[in-house]
């Protein structure tokens, strides 16, 4: 893949350049001052991060290829290089803490009985009580590493309007031996909590990179964009197609950003316009099934056309990206259309499945006897086998119902099958099909994550290795 992420680089050079020529089509004075505001917004970001941008190779100890600018950029952002709470693992991450190697200063009280006491006090609103408490017995770091304290009193801080002595708190990485529940989940709900905090004390730098791990690593399962911290970095001025096509571009080599390959390309597909068309078509080469798929969906989204008299509910079974309108030139259609044909007739069902959707997004004179052809696709994904065999397993037709989502915009309704079988109904409901569970070809085994931006993406999602706990 890192031939076709080598001349995507090209790609994104033309796309700067393109990029710069849309400020001149907006002539109105409001226009002009929202652009002015916009501009001195990335100029002030650019301030902030410029001597994060100047050090990112030096602090990364890289020794490889030249960065882009856009790389430089996004390491800076996302505080791949300067932020001490990411993990070497899993960069956006504070689950790698260990209780066992931090020197405290217990005064002989019973470790468990102190937590359960700044606990209960938390719980009971006694916000000044759990600080004092678990400050007494236990070092800052102590207090960061384990879960319960750190939950108990940095909200217990955040209440006592104290935003800037919560941050380090939520910020500092925590054992994930010494919790219970799910390790991600909790993992997400203290980057989000130190992204409120740095908001709230002012920490830009700081909440610009916890604003982004949220963005890039949603830390639950198909879960979707995170709305609250990407309309706080466009606040900013901070450019999120920058960081995005920044992480693109990487080598592969460069540690950690690799494995937020396939989140960012889902959020470059979600935010699709017309400014990326150079390197969507660019990336739709890619010998990688998820990027091209990506691609392809983006291309899709920023093709999409309205029909008169469509229903309408049928975009949400589609996609979840906001739709709009853009005045694409017949030539760049055409290039898009070729781009779904050739992924409809791949043999890779993911492939094909963005195809569909993309087709219905487009809704011109191809889509229909394309989503009819793709409505009869023979693809399916079974759930995990059970250790009881008799109990039932999930059957998903992926490409029939991404075709029969895309028939509704016509107010033609498809029956895609699937449903829950077991034993004999089983095997009659998957008879003539092609099982395509176990496919995993042409896809990364060192993702860490993917956003949801369509209903289907539960279903295709690949491997994601670094979130097995």
């Amino acid at each position: 893949m890192q031939n076709h992420l080598g001349r995507r680089r090209a790609a994104a050079q033309w796309l700067t350049l393109i990029i710069g020529c849309f400020g001149l089509l907006a002539f109105s004075p409001a226009g002009a001052l929202a652009r002015s505001a916009s501009a001195n917004a990335r100029r002030e970001i650019m301030a902030l991060f410029g001597e994060e941008m100047q050090q990112a190779a030096l602090k990364l100890k890289w020794r490889g290829e030249r960065l882009t600018e856009d790389t430089v950029y996004a390491v800076a952002l996302t505080g791949l290089s300067w932020e001490t709470a990411w993990g070497k693992e899993r960069p956006f991450s504070l689950a790698w803490g260990d209780w066992r190697k931090l020197a405290g200063k217990r005064g002989g009280r019973n470790a468990a009985g102190v937590i359960e006491e700044a606990r209960h006090r938390y719980e009971a609103h006694d916000c000044d009580g759990a600080v004092v408490v678990a400050s007494s017995d236990f070092s800052p770091e102590e207090i960061g590493c384990d879960p319960v304290l750190k939950e108990a009193v940095g909200q217990s801080l955040l209440a006592l309007g104290r935003p800037e002595q919560a941050f380090p708190v939520f910020a500092s990485p925590f054992d994930p031996s010494r919790g219970t529940g799910d390790v991600r989940e909790t993992d997400r709900r203290f980057r989000e909590a130190a992204f409120e905090a740095a908001r709230r004390a002012n920490l830009t730098k700081e909440a610009v990179a916890f604003g982004l791990s949220l963005l890039l690593d949603p830390g639950q399962e198909s879960a979707g964009v995170n709305q609250k911290a990407l309309a706080y970095l466009e606040s900013l001025g901070v450019e999120i197609d920058r960081v995005l096509l920044g992480i693109l571009q990487a080598p592969e080599r460069l540690r950690g950003i690799a494995a937020y390959v396939y989140p960012a390309a889902d959020l470059l597909a979600y935010r699709a316009s017309p400014r990326l068309l150079p390197f969507l078509l660019h990336l739709a080469n890619s010998d990688d099934v998820h990027l091209r798929g990506r691609a392809v969906l983006g291309l899709g989204i920023m093709a999409y056309q309205a029909r008169p008299g469509e229903p309408s509910d049928w975009a949400g079974r589609v996609v979840w990206s906001p739709l709009r309108e853009y005045g694409l030139s017949v030539g760049e259609r055409k290039l898009i259309a070729k781009e779904i044909r050739e992924a409809a007739d791949s043999d890779r069902y993911r492939l094909r499945v963005a195809a569909a959707q993309a087709a219905a997004l487009v809704a011109d004179d191809e889509s229909l006897p394309l989503l009819q052809k793709l409505a009869k696709d023979r693809a399916y994904t079974l759930s995990p086998a059970e250790r009881d065999k008799r109990a039932p397993r999930r059957l998903v037709f992926p490409v029939r119902e991404a075709a029969a989502a895309g028939l509704a915009r016509y107010g033609i309704q498809v029956d895609p099958g699937g449903g829950e079988f077991a034993g004999k109904a089983l095997d009659r409901a998957r008879r003539g099909g092609d099982d395509q569970t176990n496919d995993r070809r042409n896809l990364r085994r060192d993702a860490a994550c993917q956003i949801a931006i369509t209903p289907l993406d539960s279903t295709t999602a690949p491997p994601f290795t670094l979130t097995q706990r």
